[in-house]
């Protein structure tokens, strides 16, 4: 067995392990414009709630958000999220900050909301 396979072997190992643990992970990504968020299921990749502010759904529902990039448009979202997961039956969702990352602004107004409306983080 080369090295090459052993390694691959080993990521998918480890891949595995970890979507065992939690099985949903939380994908957020932002923009100069929008604010959008996924809860996909790790094991094969599939999108069980996503929540963005391109929906009309999270842009006018009341109080309507005047932009649709700023904390209270990540919020917007979050809680939107946060309501899509439930109707899913998601718990709990793992989201892993890149090293040296720090939490705070739109990203911890997003987790806030979500963890407001009953989803846990890992």
């Amino acid at each position: 067995m080369s090295a090459a396979t052993r390694d691959a072997l080993a990521r998918a190992a480890l891949h595995a392990s970890r979507a065992a643990a939690n099985p949903y992970a939380l994908h957020v990504h932002m923009t100069n414009k929008h604010v959008r968020a996924q809860i996909v299921r790790a094991l094969d990749g599939h999108v069980v709630a996503s929540a963005s502010t391109l929906e009309r759904v999270v842009r006018e529902s009341e109080p309507a958000i005047r932009s649709t990039s700023d904390k209270a448009a990540a919020t917007r979202v979050g809680e939107v999220l946060a309501v899509r997961a439930g109707a899913s039956d998601v718990a709990r969702v793992r989201w892993a900050r890149a090293y040296g990352t720090r939490l705070h602004g739109k990203i911890a107004r997003l987790l806030e909301a979500l963890q407001a409306g009953g989803v846990a983080l890992a």
